[in-house]
């Protein structure tokens, strides 16, 4: 590890002070190392659980440094190792290697420096050993190929366990990087944010670790740090690979194609980012020092075009050979070359092509079927599957949302396999099961069909608790977002859904479900009946979120204010602190630009038209508004004169002008890194004008973009203040901002409250026969905010005023909500791609209710 001493080493993503510099970590290892027994007294297998965590990495390097033998397992291994292998020592859970055996229990080989399981082979005492020439080979191979520099910082998006992501550790401390450890899955909702914030420039992959990316819009986020993509660990069509190329071609990053297997040491061959444009259907060239050939001898050799063998792998990399008991581990090289088990191509300039696996071959009822091509024919048929073979019976383990679709699975694998539908088995689950690696666990999926041999049992897994749940939830938010093509495998997000529907859908998941997390909206709706935190309650409240509830309260105060039916006023402020909330957590949580534009222009549409439409009729109708009122522009071209709709044209304006500066790269990139530094920062800049402008100007100017701009960005760092100690900060502001901004203390003490009302407290509950109004007013406020004074016109009782402008607003709502739907349809939301194998959604929206933002 010769490497910049002061050079980080170890970035602990989740717990910054347990990070390490290179100088740092030598030293620790060192230090470790030295309390091990001395080799002298008998080189010791020592059992390592090896995690993201900074303890596990030190212990795992302090051994290798020591001259003993790791076995690298899986944090949750089983005893089957432990007991087969009885290693000398072991990691404990809280970072300390405890002693088994005082004495050295085993024979280790000299040469003999790691073992680690296959990825075919958890829960099998079958090991791979591999040598201190392997390790050093391949992870300087690696540097070599993928041009890795002390600079770089790659995360452990892949268990440590794994040859693969074991790999992206070795490689990173040899080129003197950096290594950011992340312990937390990668389907958490923080993801882009956490890569953004930790500088991260090389994501390591496996083909569903790629699909569980593009679907979160990470892989179409902002991340100016990024700069390389590596995807390994089973095959990625070819069209998957130009589009995730294209994905980084427009994000600034690269994609790297790789083949590995563990036998040899993680990774064999790599097909550069130049190259994979023109070769998505190509693995690479070998690895430096190594080399590929065939062996078209192979009885599987025989059904393929000519040119097609067994790939043989030969270089520095290749293991010493398997163990599969403890005596084995005295053994030393048994094998030069690896037969991968995989049939392929090598072209005239070297470059392999993958095209089936020895392995992936059964003879079912006599007849030779091609595994692969079985599975490949579902995926173009729109299904995820898993197909194994016994000797009368085709197995197809396939990922749907409904069991109707198994006719359908039967029928294509009928045509392509020329078996008849009595001997294909099929089983529909709700997700595939993954092995740790993240690859399909072929041996999971066989277990869950009987085969004819087997005598009735309790028959094999189904798909899971029927979700009459996920159903309730399907129909519940289906009117919102189109249920025509509704995927339970989206958010509510990438359905479409945003803060207009979030009021609905919000009470709505409420009343079925009960409390659900603050970011239900970014989790697959297949999920959310799980994550419900408390379940519906039975008496007489139910617990509704506080944007909503504070939206649902404003536009009556608002409204009972003009009327002079009671003193509250301040509500629209309150109601822009609202909307940069809500901004914050469905427009600006756009995964691109171009996303991000679609989005606000959908918002601006819902504010606009309406707006609009009002001020029309009062300048044709009744004569009581302005021209510029019509291009809301009334803020620009009379601003020293009263303007009713000043809301509606300052949150269009600050929507648009947000929109504008995060296209500029080096706030966008300052956003993707820190979302809630950058708004608190725009909140404290836009005070200027808050207490200059008020300070100096007489007349309305407490309702001019510049001077309520910061209550609009107050919200938005309310939005993406994740800790205590920025929420307080946030609101603490907010609150000194607002003293004084009225001259009545009463007003400023109501837009007080609500502010620390919106940061810190997420949700209150409410009597339930409440929820309904209060949802349905949140919804229209916007409606009940533009036509309001017309009511107070036409009558004179403040009681009767109130009522009419609450009613003639509800109404409006009602018979706008089919126009904005249909003007939606005008703006194209382009929402991240999904996995292949799901099938198309719809960005159609159903029924709008309209943010009060408005």
């Amino acid at each position: 590890m010769a490497a910049d001493p002061h050079q980080l080493a170890l970035l602990d993503a989740e717990n910054a002070s347990g990070s390490l510099t290179h100088g740092q970590l030598v030293a620790r290892v060192a230090a470790v190392a030295a309390m091990l027994p001395d080799v002298g007294t008998g080189r010791r297998l020592v059992h390592i659980p090896l995690t993201a965590d900074p303890a596990a990495v030190t212990a795992y390097l302090a051994v290798l440094l020591a001259g003993h033998v790791p076995l690298v397992t899986p944090a949750e291994c089983g005893e089957t190792l432990t007991e087969h292998y009885r290693p000398d020592l072991r990691l404990a859970a809280d970072g300390l290697l405890e002693t088994v055996s005082t004495d050295a229990q085993h024979l280790l080989h000299p040469d003999l420096a790691l073992l680690m399981s296959t990825s075919g082979s958890t829960g099998s005492p079958k090991l791979v050993r591999l040598s201190h020439e392997n390790v050093r080979s391949n992870a300087h191979a690696i540097v070599s190929a993928l041009g890795v520099t002390s600079a770089d910082r790659a995360i452990t998006s892949l268990p440590l366990h794994y040859c693969y992501g074991l790999s992206v550790l070795h490689a990173q401390l040899v080129a003197g990087g950096t290594v950011v450890l992340r312990r937390q899955s990668f389907a958490e909702p923080d993801v882009r944010d956490m890569l953004g914030r930790c500088g991260v420039s090389i994501v390591a992959a496996t083909p569903h670790l790629i699909d569980l990316l593009d679907v979160q819009g990470v892989l179409s986020a902002d991340l100016p740090d990024l700069r390389l993509v590596t995807q390994a660990g089973g095959a990625l069509p070819a069209h998957r690979v130009r589009d995730i190329a294209a994905l980084g071609q427009a994000g600034g990053w690269s994609l790297a194609v790789m083949y590995g297997q563990t036998e040899a040491t993680a990774r064999m061959a790599v097909l550069p980012p130049a190259s994979v444009t023109r070769h998505p259907d190509a693995v690479g060239w070998p690895v430096a020092g190594s080399s590929f050939s065939l062996d078209t001898t192979v009885p599987e050799a025989a059904d393929m075009p000519a040119g097609v063998g067994e790939l043989v792998f030969s270089g520095p990399g290749v293991m010493l050979g398997y163990a599969e008991s403890a005596d084995d581990l005295a053994l030393g090289r048994m094998q030069d070359v690896l037969r991968t088990g995989d049939l392929a191509r090598i072209g005239d300039d070297g470059l392999v092509r993958i095209v089936g696996r020895r392995a992936d071959w059964a003879k079912v009822m006599g007849i030779r079927i091609d595994l692969g091509q079985v599975e490949r024919r579902l995926s173009d048929a729109g299904f995820q599957a898993c197909v194994t073979g016994a000797d009368q019976q085709l197995q197809v383990t396939y990922s749907a949302n409904h069991r109707r679709d198994a006719a359908r699975v039967v029928e294509a694998v009928s045509t392509v396999s020329g078996l008849g539908a009595s001997v294909i088995s099929v089983e529909a689950v709700a997700e595939l099961p993954r092995l740790s690696s993240g690859k399909i666990d072929r041996l999971g999926c066989a277990a869950r069909h009987r085969t004819p041999q087997q005598p009735p049992g309790p028959g094999p897994l189904k798909l899971g608790r029927e979700p009459a749940d996920l159903a309730a939830v399907v129909a519940a938010l289906g009117p919102l977002v189109g249920p025509e093509s509704l995927n339970p495998d989206r958010s509510f997000v990438e359905l479409g859904g945003d803060s207009f529907s979030h009021v609905q859908a919000s009470l709505r998941l409420g009343r079925l479900l009960g409390d659900l997390p603050a970011d239900w909206h970014h989790r697959p709706l297949r999920e959310l009946p799980d994550l419900a935190l408390t379940r519906p309650r039975r008496g007489s409240g139910q617990r509704v979120e506080m944007n909503v509830l504070l939206r649902g309260l404003a536009v009556v105060m608002i409204c009972g204010s003009h009327v002079g039916l009671f003193p509250l006023a301040g509500g629209a402020h309150l109601l822009l602190a609202a909307a940069g909330f809500n901004v914050g957590r469905y427009v600006l949580t756009a995964g691109s630009t171009a996303q991000r534009w679609q989005r606000t222009a959908r918002l601006a549409v819902a504010i606009a038209v309406p707006t609009v439409l009002v001020a029309l009729t009062m300048r044709m109708v009744f004569g009581g508004a302005h021209w510029s009122n019509v291009v809301l522009l009334h803020w620009a071209v009379r601003p020293m004169v009263g303007n009713i709709f000043w809301f509606v044209e300052a949150l269009l304006i600050l929507l648009l002008v947000t929109a504008a500066l995060l296209s500029v790269p080096r706030l966008r990139q300052a956003y993707a890194r820190d979302p809630w530094r950058l708004a608190f920062l725009a909140t404290l800049v836009l005070l200027i004008p808050r207490y200059l402008v008020v300070g100096l100007v007489e007349g309305p100017v407490r309702g001019m973009p510049w001077t309520v701009g910061w209550l609009f960005t107050a919200g938005l760092a309310m939005a993406s203040a994740r800790t205590r100690p920025r929420q307080l900060l946030t609101v603490s502001v907010s609150l000194v901002a607002t003293i004084g901004f009225f001259p009545a203390p009463e007003r400023n003490l109501v837009i007080m409250a609500g502010l620390a009302l919106l940061a810190l407290v997420p949700s209150m509950v409410v009597p339930r026969l409440l929820v309904r109004p209060i949802g349905v007013l949140a919804a229209a406020s916007l409606h009940v905010y533009l036509v309001q004074f017309q009511m107070f016109t036409f009558f004179s009782s403040p009681g009767v005023k109130f009522t009419a402008g609450l009613l003639a607003g509800l109404a409006f709502w009602l018979l706008t909500t089919s126009l904005l739907r249909r003007l939606h349809h005008l703006v194209p939301l382009a929402t991240t791609r999904r996995p292949p194998a799901t099938r198309h959604v719809s960005d159609r929206k159903g029924d709008l209710c309209v943010d009060a933002n408005s």
